[in-house]
């Protein structure tokens, strides 16, 4: 978003994290840790509040991809269990939310890339094959529930010409997955 750019980095995989974090954010309801983390957007609350009540609450908009990728609640049911797998997988659980809503998915891939990070400071046969544990976890998760189900959102968003916070989000989130689904081979949502 325009008002929350970060600083290029030596690590590619650096500015994705902070990407994945920064929109993780922007998806979060903006309560008190949201105006922590957009502390210049103190002065807006008021406005981002009722922007986001307005768009995610009375207009329709859900936020949970599976909504968007399910057809019925069998297939949601099976989703959600999906979800929840590559989350316990990695020892994880989201906190009092459905797995598959936005910004705990745009977390998880942080979390991913952040192992990821971590394997690769230890030059051995363990940490490379961790490297491609994380690595392949973040592919398959990307393609089979964030990019399908972000892309959903960003269509029912995209019709809102309004300009806001999340008009900005939208934007920022739809060039990110553009250049995620590059680098995760280009199958995503497919």
């Amino acid at each position: 978003m325009k008002k929350e750019k970060f600083k290029e980095s030596a690590s590619p995989d650096q500015d994705r994290l902070q990407k994945y974090r920064m929109l993780a954010k922007a998806f979060s309801y903006p309560d008190d840790r949201f105006f922590k983390y957009f502390d210049k957007l103190e002065k807006e609350r008021q406005e981002i509040v009722a922007d986001y009540d307005i768009l995610f609450r009375n207009m329709g908009i859900w936020l949970y991809t599976t909504e968007y990728t399910a057809k019925g609640e069998f297939q949601k049911s099976e989703h959600l269990s999906d979800i929840m797998g590559f989350y316990k997988a990695f020892g994880v659980e989201p906190e009092n939310e459905r797995p598959d809503l936005l910004s705990t998915e745009l977390e998880f891939m942080y979390y991913l890339i952040y192992k990821k990070t971590q394997a690769s400071k230890f030059p051995s046969e363990k940490g490379r094959e961790n490297i491609f544990v994380c690595w392949d976890a973040a592919r398959k998760f990307f393609n089979e529930h964030l990019y399908p189900g972000a892309q959903a959102i960003l269509k029912k968003l995209k019709s809102r010409k309004e300009n806001s916070f999340y008009n900005d989000a939208a934007g920022e989130l739809e060039e990110f997955l553009e250049s995620e689904k590059e680098i995760f081979g280009g199958k995503a949502g497919a």
